[in-house]
């Protein structure tokens, strides 16, 4: 195994206070730490454990210019070169990610493949992500009905089969739609384009609820109840997400019950 190591943590969602003691630890004790965090607070409390600081925001995409790539994509590349060029020189590297770093975060799982592959130690410490707050906020138990999520622009132009007897979640509303990657709205029709495609699975006035977990101590999580036709109206932000709850009961098979003798 090579000199150089990377370890992949996450802030969690409400910065300091979701942060593991596990990965507290990493970060202390690496050599270099590359940071990807939203906010001031999540900055100055990673700073107080490690003053030895990268930046990666400074890589990210800027719709406003022309720097760091043409996309989000391009950003993230640049980012994993980042991260491994510290690895590759030998140093015991941190590289933290708002939320759950193994959830929506490309670099993360792109440092860690080249970083294996490399022959260097590579591993990520799991964190507590975005639907781990809204499993708590809306009081929901994904093992009642069972429960399915997608990526919104996903779950739009790919054949997902949708189980309606079973609630759906769906990830980045915020920019549903667009495949520029260089957006942080939807597209022009992206609501629109959401609404006729979750209408083939429930009606218009069934209630869905846009949510938006808590980012700080003092601010209430985003729980706004709407039918389905209102979605296509709504304000969503780029951490909005949308949850749907299942239409009908989930029904017994006799068929596979009666076979081996269940009764319930």
């Amino acid at each position: 195994m090579k000199k150089g190591s990377l370890v992949i943590v996450g802030t969690g969602i409400l910065t300091p206070a979701h942060l593991s003691q596990e990965s507290i630890d990493r970060i202390r004790t690496a050599d270099i730490v590359h940071v990807l965090v939203p906010d001031p607070l999540g900055m100055m409390t990673i700073k107080k454990l490690n003053s030895k600081i990268k930046n990666l925001a400074e890589l990210y995409f800027d719709q406003n210019s022309d720097r760091n790539g043409k996309n989000r994509l391009e950003a993230y590349e640049l980012m994993v070169e980042s991260i491994l060029t510290d690895v590759r020189d030998g140093l015991r590297v941190c590289a933290i990610f708002y939320g759950h770093p193994g959830v929506f975060v490309y670099p993360s799982h792109k440092s860690i493949n080249v970083a294996k592959k490399e022959g260097f130690d590579a591993y990520m410490l799991p964190a507590i992500s975005a639907e781990d707050c809204l499993f708590a906020d809306l009081g929901i138990d994904p093992a009642d009905t069972g429960c399915q999520a997608y990526e919104a622009s996903q779950f739009l132009f790919f054949q997902h089969i949708i189980n309606s007897r079973s609630s759906l979640i769906l990830w980045q509303i915020g920019v549903v739609g667009d495949v520029s990657l260089t957006k942080l709205v939807p597209s022009k029709e992206g609501l629109n384009m959401l609404v006729d495609k979750l209408s083939d699975y429930y009606p218009l006035n069934h209630l869905v609820t846009l949510y938006e977990a808590s980012t700080l101590p003092i601010m209430p999580p985003r729980i706004d109840v709407l039918t389905l036709e209102e979605l296509k109206t709504a304000k969503v932000s780029t951490i909005t997400t949308l949850f749907v709850p299942n239409n009908y009961e989930p029904e017994v098979d006799s068929d596979f019950c009666k076979k081996w003798n269940i009764i319930l």
